[in-house]
């Protein structure tokens, strides 16, 4: 059943695998599909370590709770439990051994088929997260993070519970929403019942600057066609801060929107009409994309996003149209331009605070060629993208003409200064 949900749920992976998924738990028949989708996502990946966080939903007890035993005897397989990094956490004060959290706990032992049938070799450490605070959550994570090579985190856990499936729809909406775009603080265990493990993950270090891709979006009654009393799942990979996060497929699909976005309103002077719906669920995720104009080399026109507030499909079309008619710096498009026009998208990642001492320790923490920045003082605000790297490559001359952008003094230098730092992952038509 487990290899029939994997082929249900394949997709067209990206190059780089996730560091963690969101997968559900209930029965393979109701959200096997699912679980497939987010576990096909890694199976590209080498993964040795694999540390599966659950709700306890049997087992009330304060903390994080580990298994005793040196494995789980699996109908068809034994699947190791990594004692070392149990003996690690225990030591640390992170977590405690208590097997009645683990007695019949579905929570976890439904990710373990999945485990085996991807990834044979691999070792498992199941966290079940009883009374625990994010940041409790967060340290074992980052402690695990530290002390594995590249283990993939296993963030378990359906969505809304029991309501009629309208009801459940706009709830899930809402949580997709709040996963996407940043707001995971906001997430209750009324949105999904692993809310612990969802916002430990992006509370630690390990989680900070992670892209999220939705992979797919269901409730129970699509199976069991009960519309009155449902249960909502989703699917999602998190993508650390670098590699490619977006696979071919979509990015073409991306490329294509926005280039028939710009030609209906440059030939027909309207915008398409978008059904989002139309697309993957992958590409219906909240994202934010810069979208770049060029003929002959030169620039034509930009406009972008700088934080997720809509599906990144529509982000993208939208401002593709932008950067072609809504540019102060240039004339809006015309016909006999657009067959000249070369597109490129940036789809950003989510912008973290940074902290310096002082300009120096800002100029010294900047990565050419990688780091996106956003400025913010004294109500002026800009942004350069990673591919301004290329004609600005030294930090001091890429500083300074942000600061120029902004409209602030290039010597400019206040105690009130924000800076955000963001990736963003590029790519052109025809490449």
């Amino acid at each position: 059943m487990v290899r029939e949900c994997l082929a249900d749920g394949r997709i067209e992976v990206p190059q780089t695998p996730p560091r963690a998924i969101i997968a559900p738990h209930a029965g393979y028949v109701y959200s096997g599909w699912l679980a497939g989708a987010a576990w096909a996502s890694t199976a590209a990946a080498d993964v040795r370590h694999a540390v599966v966080l659950s709700p306890s939903h049997r087992h009330a007890f304060d903390g994080i709770a580990l298994p005793s035993g040196t494995c789980f005897a699996m109908p068809g397989f034994d699947l190791a439990i990594n004692t070392g990094a149990r003996g690690a956490l225990v030591a640390a004060g992170l977590a405690h051994v208590e097997d009645a959290a683990h007695d019949h706990e579905h929570g976890a032992e439904t990710q373990f088929p999945f485990l085996d049938a991807l990834h044979p070799e691999a070792d498992v450490l199941p966290l079940v997260l009883g009374r625990v605070d994010d940041e409790q959550v967060a340290a074992a994570i980052d402690f695990l993070d530290a002390m594995l090579d590249g283990p993939l985190f296993v963030l378990s856990s359906d969505l809304s519970h029991f309501l009629t499936e309208p009801a459940a729809i706009t709830h899930d909406n809402e949580t997709a929403r709040l996963i996407e775009t940043g707001g995971w603080r906001e997430l209750t265990a009324q949105h999904a019942c692993g809310v612990k493990a969802i916002r430990g993950f992006f509370a630690s270090k390990a989680g900070t600057g992670a892209r999220v891709s939705r992979l797919a979006r269901a409730t129970s009654a699509d199976v069991s066609g009960d519309r009155s009393r449902v249960v909502g799942y989703g699917a999602w990979a998190l993508h650390g801060p670098d590699g490619d996060a977006i696979a071919p497929g979509d990015r073409a699909a991306l490329l294509g929107v926005a280039r028939a976005a710009l030609e209906s309103r440059t030939r027909v002077g309207r915008a398409p009409e978008l059904r989002e719906t139309g697309f993957s669920a992958r590409l219906q995720t909240y994202g934010a994309a810069f979208v770049t104009l060029s003929t002959a080399g030169r620039l034509r026109g930009c406009i972008g996003s700088l934080t997720a507030h809509r599906p990144l499909v529509r982000d993208v079309a939208e401002n593709a149209i932008k950067a072609g008619h809504g540019d102060p710096r240039f004339p809006g498009l015309t016909p006999g331009e657009i067959d000249e026009i070369a597109l490129k998208l940036a789809v950003l990642g989510p912008p973290a605070a940074m902290t310096f001492s002082s300009e120096a320790d800002l100029l010294a923490q900047l990565q050419p060629g990688e780091d996106g920045l956003i400025l913010s003082d004294r109500g002026r605000r800009g942004t350069f993208l990673p591919m301004v790297w290329e004609s600005l490559p030294a930090p001091a001359d890429f500083w300074q003409q942000l600061k120029r952008k902004a409209g602030l003094p290039v010597n400019h230098w206040s105690e009130t200064l924000q800076v955000e730092r963001y990736r963003a992952e590029s790519f052109v038509e025809g490449a």
